[in-house]
């Protein structure tokens, strides 16, 4: 089961991620979670990868399709913290190409603040 920490940080959604993102852990909750966030009336989150050591195509997933939804509401979803395991399959992905990832919290959110 994954688990998700969430703090507001300028207006920014900082969601804190730990576990294993996959189809049989936590399916569905990021997705969720962006929803809500959503609903609150935030359009911009930051995930922080820091505490995911895995990731599998439903992982992908949930996250392209929290990308997609916050995007069609103008706003925007970056990643942080990512993990080696994890980075090397968004590149092999090439979602590194969707996704602007950042090696800090505070850098993603300096960058949703511009």
């Amino acid at each position: 089961m994954i688990k998700i920490i969430e703090k507001n940080i300028e207006n920014i959604a900082v969601c804190s991620i730990e576990g294993k993102l996959s189809g049989i852990e936590g399916k569905g909750q990021v997705q969720d979670k962006v929803r809500i966030i959503m609903e609150e009336g935030l359009t911009k989150v930051v995930l922080d990868l820091g505490k995911v050591n895995w990731i599998d195509s439903t992982g992908l997933g949930e996250l392209i399709a929290s990308l997609s939804s916050i995007k069609k509401k103008e706003g925007n979803m970056v990643l942080s913290n990512i993990q080696a395991p994890v980075q090397s399959l968004l590149k092999m992905t090439n979602l590194t190409q969707i996704f602007d990832v950042y090696s800090s919290v505070e850098e993603a959110v300096t960058a949703l603040n511009e």
